[in-house]
């Protein structure tokens, strides 16, 4: 880069790591000199007035060099600014003027570079920035506050000992269940302190405070691989825990919607990605705030040999301006390049802006005759990985499936390696990126929208992302096309969509039968009662009526599967490959014991431990929770997506895998069928339900972690077992059926495109329900390559199903 070599040595080359070894070696003696304030991290200033430089070199020794005091409003950052240790002082004083009669003495001059032990040098930027008190007076109040809703932006009080503390609401974070409101600490109190925000009609209350707060980590623990020592960074954050999360939104009031935080972290940190970039974000006291990040590990206290330094150094777009007391919490947002690429000037709600830091304090600087409040800020991921929750993002691009995507991909990823026929695991092995993603690729939840449309829905998880959903064309309200190319669902109950693909999925199994305590162990014992007639006597024996689309036939879905295989094996590869990867996301949902118990999100039959609000609904407002209510997602999505981003999941899964999955091969669809039966009966007795909903009402106590933390602390064990169990079963069936089908020859890589044709088509593994399970498993429907007909088909199914349960209903 031109102009930032000096004596041979580039200092653009230097990093952030170096930049903070030289400033922790040197800290004490820099603040030994005089008139210094404290200490930073940045890109060297340079003087507004100065020239650009025409040749190289330039940049460090300009032709024409200026030497007036240096500050943060005359100076800027450019293209060619080098990393550099900014050094703030209260007065600036010429280099000639130290030992001089009433000056300090030579020796007190801050040196313009630092020389590490080994030969680096690190450069020196003095700023003149002398703090001055912050002013008391409040600042003005952004807009009318909204009449119902809360958000980001709003003022929040809390009474702690007699005083009114003020703060602003930064957004909504999740631990996964669990929604909280993000302030400043000293806004939230005491865990358990009544929290109130203000509306157009006043004050109303929100909830209460968490237990969930950090004022201070050492740095060395948040930032381990950054070697600065005896240092604290300041945090000052808490959650406050809300009472109704219908009565919120994610967005920020003033702001664009909200969207996914720019995600910063010790390995991908670097001065260019965030130093002089622009800033927005909105203050409960002083409205829209605008300002530049100017440095980075900002040192503004040293107390008992210990260092204090924030994330983040804003200065305000304008001189004289900045925060006021109350905007403490303001969420920061950095403000990405417009379509241009340079810097967007368009109307604030048409910028892209991405949350990245919350106010927590300020640090006031006079600049000549004005006095300009500079924040400190904490970074969002920072707060994310401490208090080990994620922000709230408002959008229908939810995560994907019942039981998330990770559980499923996890299942069809590892049973590949436990395949015993070499030539079949070297068949799939070559189609292993289109059965399932990556391990390395499920340390965050894929998104429904993103894997369809990178053109193939891996196939373990198209059972939920694909044919639990509307064929497309369907059009909602608005006249969008909310629905997708093989959907399989054929009406709307309540709020979601249904068809004949979600009996498929699960059985509520655990209730008696045939002189046994559950459905599958009454079926192990005598295998002649896997019968459809045998399936629908259990249902109707439920003191409740069970319709034909809650009737789960999940046992029969992989009696279906196994026969279509075995088929394949010899005489169509590329289904072979649709039907194994498909196969993965049935055996999974087998593995998880929520599905196949009456208990599958709780127990409507019984109050909870802790009484709360559902997220049910009535005409007279939320209606009171049930015991257990909300812990299928809690469970099987929330805490494995936890598990695996935080590199547990597969690592407690592998414990118990072996070389192969050592089990005896079943011959038939019946005998995969009855294999499926005893991993469900396996899976209650290793996890039972009740156990999962025991140890997730405990997690509603006040001083209890995230729930996904307690589960996973508390039956994450057993979660590897049934995992590892789900994997053996998955890589059993899939050498069974090719065994069976006499599969011989490896045919190489399928193509992404025909395995999607395959998918797309709802004839391919037709969904159907019980009263038409043992027709399809024996005749199966002709693939016709979808369409109109196949369509009707399947609405003609849930039609005919349901008139069947009906007359059911009749005789008995």
């Amino acid at each position: 880069m031109t102009g930032t070599q000096h004596d041979d040595f580039d200092f653009s080359s230097l990093s952030l790591k170096d930049l903070i070894e030289a400033r922790d070696l040197y800290h004490f003696h820099l603040m030994s000199k005089a008139n210094v304030v404290g200490t930073a991290i940045g890109l060297y200033l340079i003087r507004k007035e100065e020239d650009w430089p025409q040749a190289r070199g330039e940049g460090v020794r300009p032709r024409r060099k200026l030497t007036f005091p240096r500050t943060f409003a005359n100076s800027e950052v450019r293209d060619y600014s080098w990393p550099c240790i900014l050094v703030l002082v209260r007065e600036w004083i010429d280099e000639e003027d130290f030992g001089k009669k009433g000056m300090p003495a030579p020796w007190l001059t801050v040196p313009k570079r630092l020389y590490l032990p080994d030969g680096r040098i690190v450069p020196v930027c003095i700023v003149l920035a002398p703090p001055v008190p912050q002013p008391e007076a409040p600042g003005r109040e952004p807009v009318a506050w909204p009449k119902a809703t809360f958000g980001g932006g709003l003022p929040v009080y809390v009474e702690v000992q007699h005083e009114t503390h003020m703060a602003t609401l930064s957004c909504l974070m999740s631990d996964g269940h669990t929604t909280y409101a993000l302030t400043a600490r000293h806004a939230c109190g005491e865990p358990g302190t009544e929290v109130s925000a203000m509306l157009r009609e006043g004050l109303s209350r929100i909830g209460v405070s968490s237990d969930k707060q950090i004022t201070r980590k050492l740095f060395s623990e948040v930032y381990p691989a950054l070697p600065l020592r005896q240092t604290w960074l300041g945090l000052d954050v808490g959650l406050v825990r809300v009472e109704n999360a219908g009565d919120w939104t994610p967005n920020i009031y003033g702001m664009p919607p909200i969207k996914p935080l720019f995600d910063i972290y010790e390995q991908n940190l670097s001065l260019r990605k965030v130093v002089d970039h622009s800033v927005v974000a909105m203050g409960a006291a002083s409205g829209l705030l605008q300002g530049r990040i100017k440095a980075m590990f900002y040192r503004y206290r040293s107390v008992g040999g210990f260092d204090y330094v924030s994330d983040f150094l804003i200065a305000p777009a304008k001189e004289g301006s900045g925060a006021h007391p109350g905007d403490s919490g303001a969420l920061w947002h950095l403000q990405m390049p417009g379509p241009n690429g340079q810097e967007d000037t368009r109307p604030l709600l048409e910028r892209d802006l991405r949350p990245l830091a919350v106010e927590w304090g300020a640090q006031v600087f006079a600049e000549g005759a004005e006095r300009s409040t500079y924040s400190v800020a904490t970074s969002l991921s920072n707060i994310c990985k401490l208090l080990d929750v994620e922000l709230v993002v408002q959008g229908d691009d939810g995560v994907s499936g019942t039981w998330g995507a990770v559980g499923h991909y996890s299942i069809g990823t590892l049973a590949i390696e436990l395949v015993k026929d070499a030539t079949l695991k070297a068949f799939l092995q070559a189609n292993a990126d289109s059965i399932s993603l990556p391990l390395d690729d499920l340390k965050q939840e894929p998104k429904n929208k993103d894997l369809i449309a990178s053109g193939l829905v891996a196939l373990a998880d198209v059972p939920d992302i694909v044919w639990k959903q509307f064929p497309s064309p369907h059009l909602n309200r608005k006249g969008e096309d909310t629905g997708v190319v093989g959907g399989r669902d054929t009406k709307m109950v309540g709020f979601r969509s249904t068809g004949p693909e979600h009996p498929n999925h699960h059985c509520d199994a655990d209730r008696p039968f045939k002189g046994s305590p559950t459905l599958p162990e009454a079926c192990i014992a005598n295998p002649n009662l896997l019968t459809a007639a045998n399936w629908n006597a259990y249902f109707d024996a439920f003191p409740e009526p069970v319709d034909v689309l809650h009737r789960g036939i999940l046992p029969f879905r992989v009696w279906q599967y196994f026969e279509r295989m075995k088929e394949f094996a010899a005489t169509d590869s590329d289904k072979f490959i649709a039907a194994a990867g498909t196969l993965a996301h049935y055996i999974g949902d087998a593995s998880q014991p929520l599905h196949g118990s009456t208990m599958s999100d709780g127990i409507p039959s019984e109050k909870p431990d802790i009484p709360r609000d559902s997220q049910r609904k009535d005409n007279q407002g939320r209606l009171p929770a049930f015991r257990g209510e909300g812990v299928h997602s809690a469970y099987e999505t929330q805490m494995i997506n936890m598990a695996a981003k935080k590199g547990l999941l597969f690592k407690e899964i592998r414990k118990n895998l072996g070389a192969d999955h050592g089990l005896p091969l079943v011959r038939d669809g019946r005998e995969a069928a009855l294999a499926t039966l005893t991993t469900m009966r396996d899976v209650a007795r290793m996890l039972p339900p009740r156990r999962l909903i025991d140890v997730y009402e405990k997690s509603f106590a006040p001083d209890s972690p995230p729930h996904t933390k307690a589960l996973w602390d508390a039956v994450g064990d057993e979660t590897g077992k049934i995992m590892a169990l789900g994997v053996r079963t998955l890589a059993m069936i899939w050498d069974a059926a090719w065994k069976a089908g006499g599969g011989t020859t490896n045919h190489g890589r399928i193509e992404r495109g025909i395995l999607r044709g395959h998918y797309e088509n709802i004839n391919f593994m037709r969904s159907v329900t019980v009263d038409e399970i043992e027709q399809e498993i024996t005749n199966p429907s002709p693939d016709d390559g979808g369409g109109g007909r196949a369509r009707r088909r399947v609405r003609a199914t849930t039609r005919k199903g349901q008139a069947k349960t009906k007359q059911r209903r009749k005789k008995k």
